[in-house]
Parts: C-alpha cells; structure tokens; sequence
C-alpha cells in the first residue's frame, strides 16, 4: 500500500509538473484506487473475514499474498497499457484484476460456507458485493477506453457513469461501510451495539441496488437520485448503530475523527451525485458531475479511510505490550484534531470548483502533506519499537510489569478477544 502511494504522490508531481500534464487526473487516482486501495481492500477484506467467520481462508496467507501481488501487476499493467496506449496491455491487465477478485470472491465463499462464527458471518457478503464490484467496474472502465477510442463519445459517457460509480459507491463505499460495522467500536475501543451486525446485513441489498441504479443513469438520468436514494437507506443501516456508539464514546483519537470524516465525504458526494447527474442536461454533463465527485471521493472517503485504519492498526500490529502501544498512539495521534481538521478543509478547497486553479492546487498539496504524517508516523513508531527490543532501549521495570488489562497476556504481548474485530 505505502508503495503504491509514493507512486500516486511521484504521479501526481508529474502532472502538476508538466511530463505527465496530459493525463489529468486519471493516471495518479486510478494508481491511488485501483492499485493502493484496491491492494488495501485486498487485505482487509481477508483479514476480517478471517476475524468474523473464525474460520482460516481458503488457500491461507499464501493465496492472500498471490491475489495480492497478481492485483497489483494487473494494476500496473492498466496503468501502463492506457498510458503508452497499449490496448493489449491494458487488456491483459484489466483480465489480471478480474481474476485476482473472482479468486477472492470463490475463497470468501468457500469460507463462509466453512464459518464457525454463524452471527457474525453475513458482514462476509459485504466483501463479497465489493470485490464483484471490482471485476465489473475494471470491465466497464476498459470499455470506456475502448469507446472512446472507437470515437462512440455517447456510449462512452454511458460507461463512463456506470464504471465511476460501481468502484466508488460500490468496490470502496459498501467494503468501508461494511468494514466500519466492526472496526469502529473497535477503534474507539468499546463493544459494539447490539443491532449493528444484523442491520448493516440488511442494509447491504440496498447498497447493492443503489449502486447498479446509479450505474444506469447514462441510460435514464433520473436513475441517478433513485439509485443514490436506495444507497443512502443501506449506508444509515450502518452510520445510525455507529452514531449511538460515537455518542457514547466520543472519537478523539486520528484514526477515529478521519473515519468519521470520510463516511461524511462518502454521503456528501453520493448526493452530489445523485443531484447532479438527475438534473444534467445530457450524459455528457452527467459526466462532468461524476468527474467532479471522483476526486472528492478518491481523497475523502478512500485515501482518508486509509489513513485512518493505518493509523489504528500500526500500534496493533507493532506488539510489544500496553506501554509499547501506548507510545505508538501517541506517535500516531500528534495533532490528531488539527490534522483532520486541515486536511479535510484543504480538500475542500481543492475540490471546489469555482474556486481559482493557484487556490485549488496549493489545498490539494496542503493536503497532501498533512496526511503524508501517517507514513511519516509509522515509520517513527517502527523505529521506536525496534529501539525497545535493543538492549539500550529496554523499558523500566514499572514498564514492564504484567499488565491487568484482560486482553493483554502476562508476556505483554495483546491477547485477541470476542470483542476485538
């Protein structure tokens, strides 16, 4: 993931700077969504599956490395067939990536199938609608540049609509809100409501149906507000459980105000959407709204997501014990509220299209640069973990004393617990 945003960062340089200036947009966000957060949901996807079902993947950690490396060269093949204009590459490489996702959708539900967590096992499908997502809009997105090619402007702009919004509302909005049914009691480090696995299950079908709804809206325009209606029923199946959870134990740490931040970008530009392209004179219109949304959506709802979860799992995955843990959040949290705060405004202003081009560029890079610290912070809490394990850097007695928190073990190392999804 780290890899695939210095190269989305290295991209972005080239086009403000000039080598890259005619492609735009698409070359870096395609290498942030497809390749970075497409490799991100990739993992997780596993990982809580892993968790939920309490039942080992098919195929293991071994399958889980493949679908992750054969996604990634699949991606990189994208990028480079489209950019040098290379249809068969870009072709193999979109055939690549629907292969990786129908693998992780057959060892998904091998394991569901196989669960020994039954209450629990219905968020899989979250990951299962997400990741079919991803093959079909990899699909649609290859035929926008095969329409375009062929000169058929209006059947690309159909396409174009139906390929944005499946990998956005669809691929990245259901696996987050799916995520987010689990994770967020867990970041703010309480249990769970007692409703919110069974209502995000029934809340999927109508983010499904939202989704494939809006899709079709360079059919029929009107679709677009009916599609974003539905999506927006399913979506509070899941926010309004976890707006009782944050008013019971208010989110003050990074990881939790960006996550609560990205989901408000997610149904902000969903409604955009469905305003937008439902009032648009013709599908070339709707697709300048679609265009205007994927930014707001690629840094809003899936880098910011991103950022979030690296920042509440590198303390996680460090070990080491509660003090360890305890100096890693704090690396991660330094200016938590001031982080977001800046971040998300600077994108505003980047996003905003009335705005002059000076403006909307110097709050993009602003942006860039406060979320930049989350890289930056888990490589200060890798050195300091690796500085503990050295003789010099041993902790104190009264650091190293058992703990009598229950979930972690005599050895200081975190115990995992029913209530650590």
């Amino acid at each position: 993931m780290l890899a695939w945003f210095l190269a989305t960062a290295a991209l972005a340089v080239g086009v403000i700077g000039g080598p890259l200036a005619a492609w735009g947009t698409w070359l870096p966000l395609h290498a942030l969504l497809l390749g970075g957060v497409g490799s991100a949901i990739t993992v997780w996807s596993a990982h809580f599956a892993d968790t939920l079902l309490h039942r080992p993947a098919l195929g293991g950690a071994a399958l889980l490395d493949a679908r992750l490396y054969v996604h990634s060269l699949g991606a990189i093949a994208v990028l480079v067939g489209t950019a040098a204009g290379r249809t068969a590459v870009a072709l193999a490489g979109v055939s690549v990536v629907v292969a990786a996702a129908a693998v992780g959708v057959v060892a998904l539900g091998v394991q569901y199938r196989r669960a020994l967590a039954p209450a629990m096992a219905p968020l899989t499908f979250h990951y299962l609608a997400a990741l079919t997502a991803l093959a079909a809009g990899s699909a649609l997105g290859y035929l926008v540049h095969w329409a375009d090619g062929r000169g058929e402007l209006h059947l690309a702009d159909v396409l174009y609509l139906a390929h944005t919004t499946t990998m956005l509302l669809g691929f990245v909005g259901i696996t987050v809100l799916g995520t987010l049914t689990v994770l967020w009691p867990t970041m703010l480090r309480t249990r769970m409501e007692p409703t919110a696995a069974r209502l995000a299950s029934r809340g999927l079908p109508a983010l499904v149906v939202g989704t494939a709804t809006t899709g079709c809206a360079g059919l029929w325009r009107p679709a677009a507000g009916m599609g974003v209606a539905v999506y927006l029923v399913g979506a509070l199946t899941v926010i309004l459980p976890a707006t009782v959870t944050a008013r019971r134990v208010r989110p003050t740490s990074f990881a939790t105000m960006s996550a609560a931040a990205a989901v408000g970008w997610l149904l902000a530009c969903a409604g955009f959407i469905g305003t937008g392209v439902t009032l648009a004179a013709d599908v070339a219109a709707a697709r300048d709204v679609i265009h205007d949304a994927r930014l707001a959506l690629g840094g809003g709802l899936a880098l910011q997501i991103v950022a979030a979860a690296l920042s509440y799992l590198t303390p996680v995955m460090l070990g080491g014990g509660a003090a360890a843990a305890r100096a890693a959040n704090a690396l991660m949290d330094r200016g938590a509220a001031w982080r977001v705060t800046t971040a998300n405004l600077c994108l505003l202003a980047a996003v905003a299209e009335p705005l002059p081009w000076s403006v909307r560029l110097a709050g993009g890079v602003a942006a860039g640069l406060t979320v930049a610290y989350v890289p930056v912070g888990i490589v200060l809490s890798v050195r300091r973990a690796a500085y503990r394990r050295t003789e010099g850097g041993r902790v104190s007695g009264a650091e190293s004393r058992p703990t009598k928190n229950p979930a972690v073990g005599l050895d200081g190392n975190r115990r995992s617990t029913q209530e650590d999804a």
